[in-house]
């Protein structure tokens, strides 16, 4: 069962007065599920749901919802990629990012392509629509172990700064593009590892470079291992 059409009479009889969610995950059960969830509270309305990025992309466009429930893994296109569409073509609309995910890499890439909440599937139902209600005022929404991932982060990038080693100028993802580069793998390889694009990679590393005063993949890898002994 979708929530298109019925969503949108349904929206002109509640006066619009609602937050409009477009639900989009691969999983029509799951869909189901967050739509009932949602359909509980007297201030939030679904007004579609979308099963792929370009499905949620399309929705978006038509429905115009003030926030879209995001899968993170979704066929094709991906959560990420979709995010980032989304921002860049109704930079109003919120966008909460929702996965399975407890990994800093996933998040790290969620909130670079502007996303307003990053939600674990295993969080309480309640979290979401509490999440989804900050998000409508404005506010970042986040599950508790993916704020306390962010704050460690930011400690760790804080103590970079400061440090005399080769390397402690180097941000967290500089560092890890670089453990990476020492592992034998290519730009390619990091680019799928840390679900970004090989240009972004190209500009991480050339920043890298300059920070080390090297100008070659081999010269970084050198200081990187003489750094670990």
């Amino acid at each position: 069962m979708g929530h298109d059409e019925s969503a949108v009479v349904k929206g002109e009889g509640r006066g619009g007065t609602g937050i409009r969610v477009l639900l989009a995950d691969d999983h029509a059960i799951l869909r189901e599920g967050l739509a009932s969830l949602m359909e509980k509270q007297r201030d939030i309305e679904v007004v579609g749901e979308a099963s792929d990025g370009e499905e949620c992309l399309e929705k978006a466009d038509l429905l115009r919802p003030d926030l879209v429930v995001l899968d993170i893994k979704l066929p094709g296109m991906s959560g990420i990629e979709t995010c980032r569409l989304l921002k860049n073509r109704f930079p109003d609309m919120k966008v909460i990012v929702l996965s399975m995910y407890e990994d800093f890499e996933y998040v790290n890439r969620a909130l670079q392509v502007g996303a307003d909440g990053y939600l674990l599937k295993k969080a309480a139902g309640s979290e979401l629509v509490q999440a989804v209600r900050k998000a409508a005022r404005g506010e970042k929404a986040f599950s508790p172990q993916v704020l306390d991932m962010i704050v460690a982060s930011l400690c760790e990038e804080g103590r970079g700064t400061t440090g005399s080693g080769p390397l402690d100028s180097l941000t967290p993802r500089e560092y890890d593009v670089l453990a990476m580069m020492s592992e034998g793998m290519s730009n390619k390889d990091i680019a799928v590892r840390l679900f970004i694009s090989p240009k972004t990679v190209e500009k991480i590393i050339s920043g890298m470079y300059r920070k080390l005063g090297v100008v070659s993949r081999t010269a970084a890898v050198k200081i990187f291992i003489s750094s670990q002994s």
